[in-house]
C-alpha cells in the first residue's frame, strides 16, 4: 500500500567542473554547487526497512558528482535540466528540484543561481538490453527485436555492430541495445528474454564463449541494483565491453550507471570500438521493423 511521497535532499553538494561561456571560464574546471530534493515513493523501502529498496542518497551523490565531472556546459540552465534528469533515472523519483549556484559568477553577489523543477511523465521504468548472435545473425537478431517489441512495446534501438568473437575461431556477432520502457519487474523482464532465447532455440551452457543463436540480457533496469544468485544488475561488464558501453552512450549520454555510480561518458572515455564495425543499413532496417 502506498504510504504517500518521501522528500529526499541534498545540500551543498561542490562540484568542480568546465561552465560558462568566457575563455577564462572555459579554461578549467571551476566549483558549481548543487541542491537537490527529490520526492520518492519509498513504501517497499520503509515497509521493509531495506536500503536495497530505497533511493540511495550516497548512490545519488556520486552519480551527480560522475555527471557533472564529465560533462562541461556553457549555462548553469542547462546543467540543472540535466541534472533532474540523472535523478529522475530512478523509476520510483516522481518530482525533483535542482537548483545549481555558480559562486563567484556577478561582481558584489554571493552567487548566480538556477532552479529548475521536474516531474516524471510515466512511472514506468526505463530498461536496457543487449542483444546479440552469431549463428544466422542478420535473421535472428531481427527476430528477437520484433519479438521484443512484442512484449515490451516501443524500442529505440542503438547503431548494430559487427563485432569480433572471444575466441576468434567463431563466426563474429550482430550486437546492439534496446532501450524500452515497463512496469514489469527485473525478475519478470528477465523471464521475457529468456522465454524468447528459448523459442528461438537458444540452449545456454557452461562455456559462455559458446556461439548462440541469439542472446538476450538485461543490463539496467531504472536505477535499480541488484545482486543475487538469479539476476545481477547492472551488468558489471558495462565498464569493460564496448558494444554494451558505446551503445548506451549513443542512446543515452546523461546515463549514470548504478553501483558504479559513474556517468556513462565517464565508462566510454577509456573504451575503443576500433573492433567494431557499424551496420548502418542494417541499423536503419532493425529501426523500422521495430516501429512497425
Amino acid at each position: 500500500m502506498s504510504m504517500g511521497l518521501f522528500k529526499i535532499e541534498i545540500r551543498g553538494l561542490r562540484v568542480n567542473t568546465i561552465i560558462g561561456v568566457k575563455p577564462s571560464e572555459r579554461a578549467k574546471p571551476q566549483p558549481v554547487v548543487i541542491n537537490v530534493e527529490a520526492w520518492a515513493d519509498l513504501s517497499e523501502g520503509v515497509a521493509g526497512d531495506s536500503i536495497e529498496c530505497t533511493v540511495d542518497y550516497k548512490v545519488l551523490k556520486d552519480e551527480l558528482i560522475s555527471y557533472v565531472s564529465n560533462t562541461d556546459f556553457k549555462l548553469i540552465e542547462t546543467l540543472a535540466d540535466r541534472l533532474a534528469k540523472v535523478c529522475l533515472q530512478d523509476h520510483r523519483v516522481r518530482m525533483v528540484k535542482v537548483r545549481v549556484e555558480k559562486p563567484g559568477a556577478l561582481t558584489g553577489a554571493e552567487a548566480a543561481a538556477v532552479e529548475v523543477f521536474r516531474r516524471r511523465v510515466s512511472r514506468l521504468a526505463k530498461v536496457f538490453i543487449s542483444v546479440g548472435s552469431n549463428i544466422n545473425p542478420e535473421l535472428n537478431v531481427k527476430e528477437a527485436v520484433i519479438r521484443v517489441r512484442r512484449i515490451l512495446g516501443p524500442l529505440r534501438i542503438s547503431t548494430v555492430y559487427l563485432t569480433k568473437p572471444i575466441p576468434e575461431n567463431q563466426p563474429p556477432y550482430y550486437n546492439c541495445v534496446l532501450e524500452a520502457e515497463t512496469a514489469l519487474s527485473p525478475a519478470s523482464v528477465k523471464g521475457v528474454l529468456r522465454g524468447i532465447e528459448s523459442e528461438m532455440g537458444r540452449v545456454r551452457v557452461s562455456d559462455k564463449y559458446a556461439p548462440r543463436v541469439i542472446d538476450l540480457d538485461l543490463i539496467l533496469y531504472g536505477n535499480l541494483i541488484i545482486n543475487n544468485s538469479e539476476l545481477t544488475i547492472p551488468d558489471p561488464e558495462i565498464g569493460n565491453k564496448p558494444f554494451l558501453a558505446l551503445p548506451l552512450l549513443e542512446l543515452e549520454p546523461d546515463l549514470v550507471i548504478p553501483g558504479v555510480n559513474k556517468a556513462i561518458r565517464e565508462l566510454a572515455k577509456g573504451i575503443s570500438g576500433e573492433d567494431m564495425k557499424p551496420l548502418p543499413d542494417y541499423t536503419r532496417e532493425l529501426r523500422r521493423l521495430a516501429s512497425e
